[in-house]
């Protein structure tokens, strides 16, 4: 994991109906390994996103301007650890994590973790909200050659405070690489198996169901997509 971890990365991303991951995962069992760390392969994750009160982050997303910010506090539940991430997408299409730990996983932001976000980001610590927490369940596969690494993610559930949904059978895959991904074994899967690649933001999609009123014209056709995986149709 060491030689792929890819803190500075490209990212190509899916979704398509779990139904298909046998199907896939058999494909790549001779070219990939899944990550195990102390006999677990299926790990649980829990993130609180931070936002302004106008959603300023979501929005800059939405509108597909670069040089953008995501701001999480994630825990690692089998390992019992808690990171604050800042995600940074560059205007080369480049993502760049940085993050520091955390005590526990909270959506109160300490000084330490203030101090943190000033030197990573344009924002104020005290003006930015906990909008949304999603959890899901990922397993990481890493290529042969130690060239990419691909998560993928199921079971998503997206909470506010005004309640919950969850995606039974929506199955989310990232494919990770730090230069050109052509001839990547994964990407030949998932055109087999008709899973076009997919620009999709867990935060993003996830603002978009949880908060309708908000402008999201330029997610209606990915939630059309999600809704009718749901249905299975």
């Amino acid at each position: 994991m060491d030689a792929v971890e890819l803190m500075n990365r490209k990212d190509t991303k899916y979704f398509f109906n779990a139904e298909k991951l046998p199907l896939i995962l058999s494909s790549l069992k001779t070219d990939y390994r899944v990550l195990l760390i102390e006999n677990y392969r299926i790990f649980n994750y829990r993130n609180i996103y931070f936002d302004t009160e106008d959603f300023f982050c979501y929005y800059q997303h939405h509108n597909e301007r670069v040089n953008r910010y995501k701001i999480r506090i994630r825990q690692y539940v089998e390992s019992k650890l808690n990171f604050l991430e800042v995600k940074f997408k560059t205007n080369t299409n480049r993502t760049i994590k940085t993050r520091i730990k955390v005590p526990e996983f909270s959506p109160v932001i300490s000084e330490e973790a203030k101090r943190f976000l000033v030197q990573q980001t344009p924002f104020d610590p005290d003006k930015l909200i906990q909008t949304l927490r999603n959890d899901f369940k990922r397993f990481t596969l890493i290529s042969n050659d130690l060239k990419e690494r691909a998560t993928i993610d199921t079971g998503l559930v997206l909470m506010t405070g005004d309640g919950e949904r969850i995606f039974s059978n929506l199955c989310i895959a990232e494919l990770k690489h730090d230069a050109s991904s052509s001839g990547s074994l994964f990407k030949a899967s998932m055109r087999r198996n008709y899973c076009p690649e997919m620009r999709i933001s867990k935060y993003s999609i996830g603002t978009a169901f949880m908060y309708p009123a908000l402008k999201q014209n330029n997610w209606k056709e990915k939630k059309l997509r999600i809704n009718r995986i749901e249905q299975n149709v």
